[in-house]
């Protein structure tokens, strides 16, 4: 197994944060939004969709590493062509909007595949979180076994919890964090937390034995870029309160080194 050396480091300190666009988002204006502001909160990769045009797009105005995300062994190849190091089998939110669901015995046949067809790039496969915690475990033993690299974990939909108190936002990333850990206790691989995290619900990822977090609908739901810094500033701030437990904890936006009219100053247009 080999992750590619432009994310290996966050991922080996444990500190990775993966900004995703979504599979199906082919709105390149706010795509290049959310590139431009994880460059600028120096987020650690991006997650896109598997479209040539969006991957040249980003390509030309920005350096932070790229992942695409598809179900097509043949698409992934035509982005590892086009420069990609980084490709992830699943996000399969879309699917389940259409009531496709994928088995594990499916998910396995398209690793392989894409393992076969490029067997030196990193490859992340998402676990679905309709299968049970037993199968979920086994299913990363086989993906390990292939060579898969990095494992997502999901949780179910992130809108079924309509409150934003304190409960409601633990309630959203319960499923990933639960499958994180069970995971991370039998098998010893890179794990990302996806689906309902939050700058709250980040710390409790990593010590259920993530490597990264994906943030993905918190992020594009906010309006300009500005916020969306401010957003994954938090969340690796988050990050860093929870590796030094010890240090006294006084940090706010308005007492760091991130400022409005800094990330202003950065933004292109």
């Amino acid at each position: 197994m080999t992750i590619s050396a432009s994310i290996v480091a966050d991922f080996t300190d444990k500190l990775a944060v993966k900004v995703i666009t979504g599979l199906n988002n082919f709105n390149i204006k706010q795509v290049t939004k959310m590139t431009q502001a994880a460059e600028i909160a120096k987020a650690t990769y991006m997650d896109i969709s598997a479209d040539i045009n969006i991957i040249h797009q980003l390509q030309s105005n920005s350096t932070i590493p790229i992942c695409v995300s598809a179900v097509s062994s043949r698409k992934l190849v035509q982005c590892q062509q086009a420069g990609v190091q980084i490709l992830e089998i699943g996000n399969y939110d879309a699917f389940y909007e259409q009531g496709r669901l994928f088995s594990s015995e499916e998910i396995i046949e398209i690793s392989k595949n894409t393992r076969n067809l490029l067997p030196s790039t990193t490859l992340c496969v998402t676990i679905p979180h309709i299968l049970c915690i037993e199968e979920q475990i086994q299913l990363t033993q086989d993906l390990k076994n292939i060579g898969v690299d990095i494992i997502q974990t999901e949780g179910g939909s992130t809108g079924f919890s309509k409150s934003n108190d304190l409960s409601g936002i633990i309630q959203k990333a319960a499923s990933t964090c639960s499958s994180t850990y069970a995971i991370s206790q039998n098998i010893n691989i890179p794990i990302v937390s996806a689906s309902g995290i939050s700058s709250l619900t980040t710390p409790i990822s990593f010590l259920y034995g993530a490597s990264c977090v994906g943030i993905g609908n918190n992020i594009r739901k906010l309006n300009n870029i500005t916020s969306m810094v401010i957003y994954i500033y938090e969340i690796k701030t988050a990050i860093e309160c929870n590796r030094n437990k010890k240090q006294k904890i006084t940090h706010s936006i308005s007492k760091s080194n991130i400022t409005c009219n800094s990330i202003s100053s950065r933004i292109k247009v």
